[in-house]
This record gives C-alpha cells, sequence and structure tokens, in this order.
C-alpha cells in the first residue's frame, strides 16, 4: 500500500475506531479513543508494506484498535495496590539513584535502536506496545514461533550490549 492509498484510507478508518472505542465502555472517553486510533494507524503506517497481503484492511485495524483499547482501559480502571507497592513507594528513590534509573532507560533505548530492524519491531511491539506473540504474528504476517525466535534473539542481543556498555 502507498502513501496515498493509506491516506485516502485513515480518515474514514479512525472515526470508525474512534466510535468503537467509545462505545466499548462508559469509561472510555474521547481522549482515550483518540489515543487508541492513533496507536492502530501508527501501527498499520509500520506495516504498510505488508498490508496488501490482508483480506480486510479494516478488520485488521479493529482487532489492533480493540486490544489496545482494552489494555488502556485495563490500565485506568484497575488500580490496585499490593503490599510490596507500599513499600516500594516509601522509600523515595535519591537523586543519584534517579539520573542512573534514567540513564540504563536512555542505554536500553538506544540500544534497541542499533537492533536489525526485525528485531526491532518484535521488541517495540512486545515489550513497549505490550502485544501478544500471536497478535505480532499476524499483524507481521508470519508465524508465533518465529516471533518467539526473533524475541529471543533481539533479547539476547539487548543483553550483551548492555552488558558492554556496564562494564
Amino acid at each position: 500500500m502507498n502513501r496515498t492509498e493509506f491516506e485516502r484510507m485513515a480518515p474514514p478508518l479512525r472515526k470508525r475506531i474512534v466510535s468503537m472505542v467509545l462505545g466499548m465502555s462508559a469509561s472510555a472517553d474521547a481522549d482515550l479513543a483518540d489515543d487508541v486510533a492513533q496507536d492502530t494507524l501508527l501501527r498499520l503506517w509500520t506495516i504498510r508494506d505488508k498490508l496488501d497481503e490482508y483480506r480486510s484492511v479494516d478488520s485488521l485495524a479493529m482487532v489492533i484498535a480493540r486490544h489496545r483499547a482494552i489494555d488502556l482501559l485495563r490500565e485506568t480502571s484497575t488500580l490496585s495496590v499490593g503490599l510490596d507497592d507500599i513499600d516500594s513507594c516509601r522509600s523515595v528513590p535519591s537523586p543519584e539513584e534517579s539520573i542512573i534509573e534514567s540513564e540504563d532507560c536512555s542505554d536500553v533505548f538506544g540500544i534497541i535502536a542499533s537492533l536489525p530492524s526485525v528485531q526491532q519491531t518484535v521488541i517495540r511491539m512486545r515489550h513497549i506496545e505490550g502485544l501478544e506473540i500471536a497478535d505480532i504474528a499476524k499483524i507481521t504476517g508470519s508465524t508465533p514461533g518465529s516471533i518467539r525466535v526473533a524475541l529471543s534473539r533481539a533479547r539476547q542481543s539487548i543483553k550483551e550490549i548492555f552488558m558492554q556498555h556496564q562494564s
């Protein structure tokens, strides 16, 4: 799918996604619906070269949007705190610990950016976007087994590079 086709398809698809998300839950608001629509269209854009392989891009978009909306609704509705969380809330990290933690996070994101594109994509979809392996396989047109292998290799590469930076 080229850019002009995507640009033609996106606005009406965005409206359908927003409408679906608003109808999913009483706690779904316009901001949440817009976030889901934007996330969905970004995911579709990243796989635009493979969209022609799907029978229905609209159906794919709605599945992606539904899963993302459910994830976001769960995050906002389940704010339970366990005893372990209470203990960790009491200890405020020192400024030095905060700086080290933020540097480690930026190091990891830099390492992810240096991975081959397939590994970057599966790591981002799984650990940043929170997609399930089966969903990643459907979106990428791959098998769950090959996604697991790519994730494993990506994690191993990240670990090795991170450990080299720490030494």
